[in-house]
């Protein structure tokens, strides 16, 4: 006697956004590493192509700056060094401030172009990370500057996904765009510093920094910047979770 048959329901099929955001999150994760390290390891010879011109040097570093950083190929940490060791604090400063902001641009806008509403519809079934978001969208705009701000201040915040957060969860984009370039501004201010201060000894690259200075210096002047960094990074971390508490409760 023939088994009735039971009708199964096909596997529900995986939105092809999502999937594209996931694999984009994890190339954002892994590459800036990688490209940040190779470019402070090749610090002498890049410097010594951008300073042959100053002028044309300088935009671009702004213009390789903003599409490298959007696109999540190198940190903005290694670039904002790059900048103040090759321009100096002020004018490296300013490079590194345009050049993030370019970044922070491209990086949403193609956050947005690649991933759609497949992360907001993620974030819809896990009650802290829409707690989050409606903190973020639901308040006032004052308050969605500062959270945003806040979100890029840390040290471990990662440009890259965060600009893949910040794109897709319906945030306003100039909102954003400027909460970014003030909540990056102190620690890319303090990386300049560091950098334009290493730069006046003459050195060449960071073997020879660490050649004439010793590795004594060099070490107290990193952990010190990092020290100062954490600190920033921990205020903003305090501030942020008081700021959004009441929405995650």
């Amino acid at each position: 006697m023939d088994q009735p048959t039971v009708a199964t329901e096909p596997a529900p099929r995986k939105d092809p956004r999502l999937v594209a955001s996931m694999v984009l999150g994890l190339l954002w994760v892994t590459a800036p590493p990688l490209a940040g390290t190779y470019l402070l390891v090749e610090l002498g010879s890049i410097s010594s192509l951008l300073q042959k011109d100053l002028t044309l040097g300088f935009w671009a570093y702004v213009a390789v700056f903003a599409v490298s950083a959007g696109l999540g190929i190198l940190p903005t940490y290694a670039q904002a060094i790059l900048g103040g060791w090759v321009f100096g604090m002020w004018m490296g400063l300013a490079g590194a401030l345009m050049g993030f902001t370019g970044g922070a641009a491209i990086g949403m806008l193609f956050a947005r172009a690649v991933a759609g509403a497949s992360i907001e519809q993620r974030i819809a079934n896990h009650p802290r990370a829409a707690a989050i978001r409606r903190a973020l969208v639901g308040g006032s705009p004052a308050k969605t500057f500062a959270i945003v701000a806040l979100v890029r201040l840390p040290p471990n915040s990662p440009f890259a996904i965060t600009n893949l957060a910040l794109g897709t969860t319906g945030i306003s984009f100039w909102l954003a765009l400027a909460a970014t370039t003030v909540g990056m501004l102190p620690r890319t201010a303090i990386a300049c510093f560091v950098a334009s201060s290493a730069a006046a000894t003459g050195a060449d690259d960071l073997k020879q920094l660490v050649m004439e200075q010793g590795w004594t210096i060099v070490i107290v002047g990193l952990v010190t910047m990092g020290i100062v960094i954490a600190i920033i990074g921990r205020v903003a971390k305090k501030t942020l979770d008081r700021m959004t508490a009441t929405e995650s409760a």
